[in-house]
């Protein structure tokens, strides 16, 4: 069991750092940044902590491990526990996630666990109270990989087992316990903090997989005043009735994911809060200098309060890898985004050709 140093026990959530066989200098000093300043009691890297570039890229398994090695080292060397789960970009280095999990194992100051005959890895509970009884449970659960079109859900069973652990607790301690859930990949239920608009509207996203043809923007009365929105959330094809199970019984009061890297904003959705990481890796798209990471604040009573920290105001405006820094910002997010930004350009273009056919025949 972690335990609560006074009224309140931090959780620093890392979300998709995804390196390659480098780690970026500026994710590792936002980290150290971050760190610095909030001294959490426990680190949670949130999935996608690495990946092949391109799919079907292999990285050597020596090379995983150092990659690996150099991104926990800011949490290790600071003696703070830290776990994990996997997003759906991991495995795509050509070794397993239950391989990778033996490395993090390998690791001092990892507490994470894989509990067996479910499916994915590194699904676990935390317990986190005053070293007798726990004042809350954290649920790290494996929210699985690509589909051949969009995203995998939490399977079946693995919501069984979120149900039975939730249910073994309740009678062992005679009442629920707060509990917490950090995932890659968000609950289709996030759609909710958003309002369906017209393509024109400033700041708007083009939805995505389910909700393609469709723009949205942030419900500004139902997120935080400075969350941002700079991607459609990529939610699973198929809605698992994860959410409804962590409904029944009102102990859930956040969920918390990554993997839409330019993302960051939390609010409450039938009364659970729900919040988007952004992205802290700097050898991948993400939202400027904006990357970041979260901070879950865990009260006695029962309660909480997030918010997320960036590296603007951590480290400041300059990065040690600018030529990469502008590659990174300008390269689409993926498909979508990519016909997107192809559809402005040649429409930028076609419309500066119409202008210079006007002048030419009024003027020419």
């Amino acid at each position: 069991m972690l335990v609560f140093k006074n009224e309140t026990f931090k959780i620093m959530q890392i979300a998709d750092t995804q390196e390659g066989t480098k780690v970026s200098p500026d994710t590792l000093d936002l980290i150290n940044a971050a760190l610095d300043r909030e001294n959490p009691d426990l680190v949670v890297y949130s999935g996608d902590q690495i990946w092949g570039g391109v799919i079907g890229k292999k990285i050597d398994a020596n090379t995983i491990k150092n990659v690996l090695d150099v991104l926990t080292q800011p949490v290790r060397k600071r003696n703070i526990p830290f776990t994990i789960c996997f997003g759906n970009h991991d495995r795509q280095v050509g070794m397993s996630n239950a391989e990778q999990f033996e490395i993090y194992k390998s690791f001092d100051h990892f507490i994470g666990e894989s509990v067996e005959g479910i499916d994915g890895v590194a699904n676990h509970v935390i317990e986190i109270g005053d070293g007798e009884t726990p004042e809350f449970l954290l649920y790290l659960i494996d929210s699985h990989s690509n589909l051949k079109l969009g995203y995998d859900h939490v399977h079946e069973n693995q919501i069984e087992w979120y149900r039975k652990t939730r249910d073994e607790y309740e009678k062992k301690y005679g009442r629920l316990i707060p509990s917490v859930v950090i995932q890659h990949i968000p609950v289709c239920e996030v759609m909710g903090l958003l309002r369906e608009v017209r393509m024109t509207t400033r700041g708007c996203v083009r939805g995505y997989g389910n909700h393609a043809h469709k723009h949205f923007a942030l419900n500004r009365d139902l997120v935080n005043s400075d969350g941002f929105m700079k991607e459609s959330p990529a939610d699973p094809e198929e809605n698992s009735g994860e959410f409804e199970a962590f409904k029944e019984k009102g102990e859930v009061i956040g969920v918390y994911f990554g993997h839409d890297h330019n993302n960051s904003f939390h609010g409450k959705v039938d009364g659970i809060d729900l919040g988007y990481t952004q992205g802290a890796g700097f050898h991948v798209y993400g939202p400027g200098i904006d990357r970041g990471v979260r901070i879950i604040e865990l009260k006695k009573g029962g309660t909480l309060d997030t918010y997320d920290l960036r590296f603007r105001n951590l480290v400041g405006k300059k990065v040690k890898e600018p030529i990469r820094y502008i590659f990174n910002q300008v390269m689409p997010t993926g498909v979508g985004d990519a016909v997107n930004k192809g559809l402005k350009f040649f429409g930028c273009v076609a419309a500066i050709a119409v202008i210079a056919l006007l002048l030419t025949f009024f003027f020419g």
